[in-house]
């Protein structure tokens, strides 16, 4: 198979080199680079132009090069091939349709393209269409019929529906999503397929994997995502129902039962009413007083005095539902939440209670 390698070319010897009419939807150059960056890409709506991306994002040193004279850039290969051994993704069917022998020697033998086993004469500058016999391949090289084993014939030109990313990006190289840093995709014979990385993994675009969310590397224009809360439990233990929220005496989260027994990464938070806190031993809101809580007390109690936990003669000031100083009622006293005052009665609240 004839194949030559790439040509580095100065940019005003690009203007020459074959190319196909623009769409819309095609991306940009750097577009394309900045989900790829040091790949080598055939040039969008062209069929000889190659382009080397920079090898970090937002960098500007472009290599540039064209095939020379009948050859065209193969993007699978990284290299310019033979153009008859080979198809061109940005070739409409009205190109490939056209009269090619206008532009050919008389008696010359081309490849009959989405027919492997057919050929054309060129005859008076039209085309002669035929066919091989006995199953027979045509091989634009010889420019003569030959066995399967003798001669491959290129794969079918990707359909019109190509997505625009795959014209230009070789075939199964992996890359990352624009938008969702979660995510991957690769092109496969001209459909673009994207994938998901595992739990708290995301794709890191300079490794080219998924990693831990906490390493990864993002492209500029997709979100880092936020950690998922783990109150659900972990990978190896998973807990269903209400949960504290660890940082309140009043909230808590809902964990829901998931499939195949992972955990809920996205559980929903309550509060209970003001003067309820959550407890765990019930789950459930009930009476501030009756129930033990490490965090801060002076929730939902604006300037008034609480009970300390563990210490039933203790008291703390709060001041904008946050404990502030803090105080003891004299001997034999203890501190009573509900009267806001010491009392010689004994207080034994689960809120104070060793």
């Amino acid at each position: 198979m004839f194949k030559v390698c790439m040509l580095s070319m100065a940019f005003l010897a690009l203007a020459s080199a074959k190319s196909v009419a623009n769409d819309d939807n095609t991306p940009t150059v750097p577009e394309l680079c900045a989900l790829l960056p040091g790949a080598t890409i055939l040039r969008p709506n062209s069929c000889t132009n190659w382009v080397k991306c920079p090898p970090f994002t937002n960098s500007t040193d472009y290599e540039e090069g064209s095939c020379v004279f009948g050859l065209y850039f193969n993007k699978d290969e990284g290299m310019c091939m033979y153009k008859e051994e080979m198809e061109c993704p940005y070739e409409s069917s009205n190109t490939v349709a056209g009269n090619r022998c206008a532009r050919e020697n008389e008696g010359t033998f081309m490849a009959d393209h989405g027919n492997c086993n057919g050929y054309v004469y060129c005859k008076d500058g039209k085309e002669m269409k035929s066919q091989c016999p006995n199953n027979l391949v045509f091989d634009p090289k010889r420019s003569e019929c030959v066995y399967e084993f003798q001669y491959t014939c290129p794969s079918a030109r990707p359909s019109n529906k190509s997505n625009p990313i795959c014209l230009s990006f070789p075939n199964n190289v992996y890359f990352a999503d624009p938008d969702d840093c979660t995510k991957y995709s690769h092109c496969l014979n001209g459909s673009l397929v994207t994938y998901e990385c595992g739990e708290d993994q995301a794709w890191d675009h300079h490794k080219g994997i998924c990693v831990p969310t906490s390493e990864v590397v993002c492209l500029p224009t997709s979100k880092k995502p936020e950690p998922e809360s783990e109150v659900c439990g972990t990978k190896t233990t998973v807990l269903v129902g209400p949960i504290s929220d660890g940082v309140s005496c009043s909230g808590y989260y809902f964990c829901k039962k998931m499939e195949n027994n992972t955990r809920d990464r996205k559980p929903e938070h309550f509060t209970c009413a003001p003067g309820y806190f959550f407890d765990n031993d019930t789950l459930s809101c009930r009476d501030r007083l009756n129930v033990k809580c490490s965090h801060d007390r002076c929730e939902g109690m604006d300037n008034k005095y609480v009970n300390v936990p563990g210490d039933c003669k203790a008291y703390a000031l709060c001041k904008n539902n946050v404990s502030t100083t803090k105080g003891n009622c004299p001997n034999n006293y203890f501190f009573d939440e509900r009267t806001q005052g010491c009392t010689p009665r004994v207080v034994s609240y689960a809120a104070c209670s060793a």
